[in-house]
């Protein structure tokens, strides 16, 4: 399928679930008018009130690393808010570390899976994590899975609000 026709279809596919999808690298962010950042469908507040956005590499070659930034930005909800950002990485990578983070979010890698707990997202604000991930030595597509997730509720745990998100995001980058 030629890049027009994915992002067409990824289009489409975001329009029918009800809010915007945008997932692009930083080269073709840069190339582009300044996007606008895809739906969250939030446990707290209504689905538009926050949003995020991931950029991350097309392609990588074999046991090279690749870096996600994911955004995260409270547009319109009023109140002290805690957003729970998750990642799922497939087995194609053989290390994850959080390189890049504000001290309000706490983040832990256990195996593949990340979890980053960010405190006290007001109206207006954004916070940025960004992740760097180690390819394995075979070719083929590495696959993650972002999801999160809004509460109120300052003690809630990770693990349970995890298995609340509906949507969560998968971004493809080939291993060379």
């Amino acid at each position: 399928m030629s890049p027009l026709t994915t992002r067409l279809s990824v289009a489409a596919l975001a329009m029918a679930l009800g809010g915007t999808l945008l997932v692009q690298t930083p080269a073709s962010a840069a190339r582009s008018a300044p996007p606008a950042p895809s739906a969250v469908s939030p446990a707290a507040a209504a689905p538009t009130d926050f949003r995020y956005v991931i950029f991350f590499p097309k392609h990588v070659r074999r046991g090279g690393s690749l870096v996600y930034t994911v955004k995260v930005s409270n547009r319109k909800a009023r109140g002290q808010h805690y957003v729970a950002l998750v990642g799922d990485f497939s087995s194609r990578f053989r290390k994850i570390k959080v390189i890049s983070k504000p001290r309000s979010v706490k983040c832990s890698v256990k195996r593949r899976d990340l979890s980053c707990w960010i405190t006290s997202l007001d109206k207006g604000d954004s916070t940025t994590v960004r992740i760097r991930a180690w390819a394995g030595s075979r070719r083929g597509v590495a696959t993650v899975r972002f999801g999160v997730i809004v509460t109120t509720d300052a003690k809630a745990d990770i693990d349970k609000l995890r298995k609340e998100i509906r949507r969560p995001v998968k971004v493809s980058t080939r291993i060379r």
